[in-house]
C-alpha cells in the first residue's frame, strides 16, 4: 500500500448549503468517541459489521483508507471503531445532510490548535474563523477538499506528529497548488487543520480562487500534487533512494564501459554485430539521401519515421542496454510507489520522451554513410572519440552487394557509395550514445538529490546566521 493516502473533492457553486460549515467544522467540533483500552480488543461488534457494511455500501472507495486495512487484519471492536470514525469524518458532509460539514477537523480532541481553533494558512495571514466561514458562505465557485494521511510511524519517524510541520510542508506547496488547480497565485486562499490521530495522522485542506470561475483539477493534477506531497513528506527516504541510484549509476558506468570493450573485441575478431541495425542504417541512409527538406525526426515522412524507430528498438532489444534501461526504470518506480500503488505500463524505449534524443542521433550516424569515402575519413579523423582505428581493413561496398553469413558481413543494395568501417563504428556509436543517455538520466537524479542536500544545509547555516544575529 502506498505510503501516503490522498483523497480530493470538490464542493460544487450550486450547493445548496452553505461551504462555510465545512471551515467551521474542521476547526471547531469536539467530542469524538472513546474507547476504553481493554475492550477494544474484543471482537468486533454486530452493530459494528452492520454499520461498516453499510459504509462500504454508501462510499465504496473508503476501502482504500488505512483504517479499513487494519480492520480486515484485526476485526476488533478498536479497529472498527477507528474506520467508521475516520469514515464519519472524511464523509461528513455527505452524512450529515451537508450540512456543518466545514466545523469538523480542529477542535476534536486529538486535534491540534493554533490559538482558539486549528485552522491555518500561509505565513503572516492572520485566520479568523468566523471571517473564512463568512467568506466560503458567499463563495459561488468550485471549492476543493483533500485529505493527507500517512502511518503513525511514518509521522514520528519523519517528524511529520506536529501540526507545526505540516502547516510549514503545505506552506512550501502553494505554487504547486496554485498551478494543479489552475490558479493564480494572487487568487488562491486556502485553509488546513491538523489531526493528531492515534493511527494516521492527516490534515484537512480546504482550497478555492477568489475569482469564482476559475480553476480545475484534472487526475493528471491529482498525481501532481500527490507526488509533491510525497517528495516533501517523504525527502529522508527519497534521498536513500537517490543514494541507490548513485550505487546503481556506478555500476552501469562500469558496465557500459565492459559493454563497449566486448563490443571492440567481437568487431576486431571478426563476429559481426547486429546484421539488422546495420542493414537499416543502410536502408535509412538511401532513404535519407533521396529525402528533401530538413532530416531530423520531426520532419521525416512517417514511413522513415518508422524505420528510424525500428533501428531504436533493435537498439533497445540488445541485452546490455535492456539491461540498463530496466535498472533506469526500476529507480523511476521506487519513487512512484511512494504516494500510490498503481504502476503505469512501462514504456518501451523507443516511445519514451526522456530518450527521443536517440532518434536524431540514428539519423546522424546514417547521413554519415552518405557521405565519400574521403569525407568519411576526415570526419573520423577529427572526432576526438573517433573508434576508426581499431579497423585496420576496408572494404567497399556496391550496389549488387549481398550479405555473407560465413564471414558476417553485410554488402547491401543500395544506391549509396559508403564502406564496411562507417558503418560498423555508426552501430558501435549508436550503441554507446543510448547506453550514455541511460547514464546521464541517472547522472540527473544524484544532481536533484545533490541540489535537495545543498538547499537543506544552506537552511541550517542560514538559520544559525538569523541566531547570532549576522546578516543573511
Amino acid at each position: 500500500m502506498a505510503k501516503l493516502v490522498t483523497k480530493f473533492k470538490y464542493l460544487k457553486p450550486n450547493r445548496k448549503v452553505s461551504a462555510g460549515g465545512y471551515a467551521k467544522y474542521i476547526a471547531t467540533r469536539e467530542g469524538v468517541e472513546k474507547i476504553d483500552d481493554t475492550k477494544k480488543f474484543a471482537p468486533a461488534t454486530t452493530k459494528q459489521k452492520n454499520l461498516i457494511e453499510k459504509i462500504l455500501k454508501d462510499f465504496p472507495d473508503s476501502k482504500d483508507m488505512f483504517e479499513y486495512v487494519d480492520y480486515l487484519e484485526k476485526q476488533n471492536v478498536g479497529s472498527a471503531s477507528d474506520f467508521i470514525s475516520r469514515v464519519m469524518e472524511d464523509y461528513a458532509y455527505e452524512i450529515s445532510g451537508r450540512k456543518a460539514y466545514a466545523d469538523y477537523i480542529a477542535t476534536r480532541p486529538r486535534a491540534e490548535r493554533f490559538g482558539s481553533h486549528g485552522l491555518f494558512t500561509d505565513d503572516g495571514v492572520q485566520v479568523q474563523l468566523s471571517k473564512v466561514t463568512e467568506e466560503l458562505n458567499r463563495h459561488k465557485g468550485n471549492i476543493w477538499t483533500a485529505i493527507i494521511s500517512i502511518r503513525r510511524e511514518d509521522a514520528e519517524r519523519l517528524g511529520f506528529n506536529t501540526g507545526s510541520r505540516w502547516r510549514d510542508m503545505l506552506r512550501t506547496q502553494t505554487e504547486s497548488l496554485a498551478k494543479n488547480l489552475k490558479i493564480p497565485m494572487q487568487n488562491l486562499r486556502w485553509y488546513a487543520a491538523f489531526h493528531n490521530e492515534s493511527h494516521h495522522p492527516h490534515v484537512h485542506l480546504i482550497a478555492y480562487s477568489t475569482v469564482e470561475n476559475e480553476g480545475y483539477l484534472t487526475q493528471k493534477g491529482v498525481e501532481n500534487l500527490r507526488s509533491s506531497f510525497a517528495k516533501d513528506i517523504f525527502q529522508q527516504d527519497l534521498l536513500c533512494i537517490y543514494e541507490m541510484q548513485t550505487e546503481h549509476r556506478d555500476k552501469l558506468r562500469a558496465e557500459a564501459c565492459d559493454i563497449v570493450e566486448d563490443l571492440v573485441s567481437k568487431i576486431n575478431s571478426e563476429i559481426y554485430i547486429s546484421a539488422s541495425i546495420q542493414n537499416k542504417l543502410l536502408e535509412l541512409a538511401d532513404r535519407l539521401s533521396k529525402t528533401k527538406g530538413k532530416k531530423v525526426y520531426g520532419y521525416l515522412k512517417p514511413d522513415v519515421k518508422a524505420l528510424v524507430d525500428s533501428i531504436v528498438d533493435e537498439l533497445a532489444n540488445d541485452g546490455r542496454i535492456k539491461k540498463l534501461y530496466d535498472l533506469w526504470y526500476e529507480q523511476k518506480e521506487n519513487i512512484i510507489r511512494t504516494y500510490t500503488d498503481e504502476m503505469p505500463d512501462m514504456i518501451p524505449l523507443v516511445n519514451n520522451k526522456e530518450f527521443k534524443s536517440i532518434k536524431n542521433a540514428v539519423i546522424k550516424e546514417a547521413l554519415k554513410l552518405n557521405l565519400t569515402e574521403d569525407e568519411i575519413e576526415e570526419n573520423e579523423n577529427t572526432d576526438e572519440e573517433s573508434v576508426s582505428n581499431l579497423f585496420e581493413y576496408e572494404e567497399n561496398t556496391s550496389s549488387e552487394s549481398t550479405f555473407d553469413s560465413d564471414r558476417g558481413v553485410l554488402y547491401p543494395h543500395y544506391s549509396i557509395k559508403t564502406n564496411r568501417n562507417s558503418v560498423v563504428v555508426s552501430s558501435l556509436y549508436l550503441l554507446r550514445f543510448l547506453s550514455n543517455m541511460i547514464q546521464n538520466q541517472l547522472r540527473f537524479e544524484e544532481k536533484q538529490k545533490e541540489q535537495r542536500t545543498d538547499k537543506k544545509l544552506q537552511k541550517k547555516i542560514n538559520d544559525k546566521k538569523q541566531d547570532q544575529g549576522l546578516k543573511m
